[in-house]
């Protein structure tokens, strides 16, 4: 084991290793400059991976909290004072202020809410707005751009952002399934509705990336009076599949709220 590792994790399960993954493969750090814990121990990537978290206080400059946030106390109770240069947090429903308040540290401390696109390169990761060193931020941003997109936003519109990209890739699932669904429903093999909905999907997303138009328009585009589409789209607003939707995200955002208290 190295005596210093620029990057430690605290936890090693599947959204570390993603984020790990993605560093690597981004030649931000190699494999040599990472190091994980969890109770096992073993390898990732060709990281090594302790069963000592002591390890990581110890020897990594930054660390990622990348536990579940109901184990934080418990696990906090065993953490020493971390001597590291910034520590990153991805557990929902923590502040900042909670985790100064828990830690013993004078490490600066970043919130970081990515989500689960992120094993496919294609997250969105949410940083908390901070006043701290460029260096510290720009290291940070480019550790989460290799597994997507970066946002800095105030904490204070988490809750709001949990309940967009936190928990929104279940309710494009959802919506995926059910048209899966209903095309079988309608005649089509579960197989061919499926490359039906995941094309339509894509070309969707790729054409709201690459115009000026609204999406009002957009869908108007592919309204003809009298025609199908605008039956579907008719039927969901008698429906008020809009407002479902809003309600759905509403309860989310306050669910957000209540853990976070």
């Amino acid at each position: 084991m190295r005596e210093k590792y620029q990057l430690g994790f605290v936890g090693a399960g599947n959204m570390a290793q993603a984020i790990a993954k993605g560093i690597i493969d981004s030649n931000i750090l190699g494999a040599d400059e990472i190091l994980m814990s969890n109770r096992k121990g073993g390898s990732f990537e060709g990281i090594e991976i302790t069963a000592n978290n002591q390890d990581i206080f110890e020897k990594c400059s930054y660390i990622i909290l990348a536990i579940k946030p109901q184990v934080f106390d418990e696990i906090c109770a065993d953490f020493p004072r971390i001597n590291a240069k910034a520590i990153v947090s991805i557990m929902a429903g923590k502040s900042v202020q909670t985790l100064e308040n828990k830690l013993d540290t004078t490490a600066k401390i970043l919130r970081v809410m990515p989500n689960a696109p992120c094993m496919v390169c294609e997250g969105m990761n949410v940083i908390a707005a901070n006043d701290y060193e460029q260096e510290i931020n720009d290291f940070v941003s480019s550790i989460f751009a290799s597994t997507g997109k970066v946002l800095f936003l105030d904490e204070k519109l988490f809750d709001s952002m949990t309940s967009i990209s936190g928990s929104g890739p279940a309710y494009v699932y959802y919506f995926i399934k059910s048209m899966i669904d209903a095309g079988v429903q309608g005649g089509l093999s579960e197989e061919d509705s499926k490359v039906l909905t995941m094309q339509t999907f894509k070309g969707a997303i790729k054409m709201v990336e690459n115009t000026s138009d609204s999406l009002d328009l957009l869908i108007n585009k592919v309204c003809s009076k009298g025609g199908t589409t605008i039956q579907a789209i008719n039927s969901f607003g008698e429906d008020k599949v809009n407002v479902a939707i809003a309600k759905g995200i509403e309860k989310c955002k306050k669910r957000s709220e209540e853990l976070s208290k």
